[in-house]
């Protein structure tokens, strides 16, 4: 799973416009263009007493965000001390298209010794007239790996109506 979050993370970054400058001294650079999109960076300490201290770190921010489409991605990493226990990782991407409606998300954690567990969720709009919208949803779970194995998958799809009144 680690191997699938960094084969992500590194086709983000070769999709990204940059450019390759050199020193005098022969050394590369990568010059990336700077925008103003929000980001956000948290650490926090949680607990304490008997369920102990759980310390973690996330990072989320606008990836892209043109005409409509709008990308998102988010990593935190996260341990528990005394009484100590396994850190976990996880990221996702969420991409959303302003003018339909319609969402993609992507997620993932890994906890050391205890597995990865993977979940795909998606709204596409079908229709849409005023207040009254019909999509078509779908969401998609998995556990790998772990003492228990990996599990069977949890799925579902569907067509939602909603109106607003």
């Amino acid at each position: 799973m680690n191997k699938i979050i960094t084969f992500t993370l590194v086709c983000f970054a070769a999709a990204a416009a940059y450019e390759i400058v050199q020193d005098q001294q022969g050394q590369e650079y990568f010059l990336m263009p700077l925008g103003r999109q929000k980001r956000q960076t948290n650490i926090g300490v949680s607990g304490g007493g008997k369920s102990g201290t759980r310390v973690t770190a996330s990072h989320q921010g606008n990836i892209l965000n043109k005409n409509g489409h709008r990308l998102d991605g988010g990593a935190f990493a996260s341990k528990q001390f005394h009484p100590n226990g396994p850190a976990t990782i996880g990221g996702q991407l969420g991409y959303s298209h302003t003018p339909s409606g319609s969402n993609l998300n992507v997620g993932a954690s890994h906890t050391q010794k205890h597995g990865t567990d993977l979940n795909v969720q998606g709204v596409g709009n079908l229709w849409r007239n005023g207040n009254s919208r019909l999509d078509a949803v779908g969401n998609y779970g998995r556990h790998y790996g772990g003492p228990g194995g990996t599990g069977r998958p949890n799925y579902y799809g569907g067509v939602q109506f909603s109106h607003r009144f």
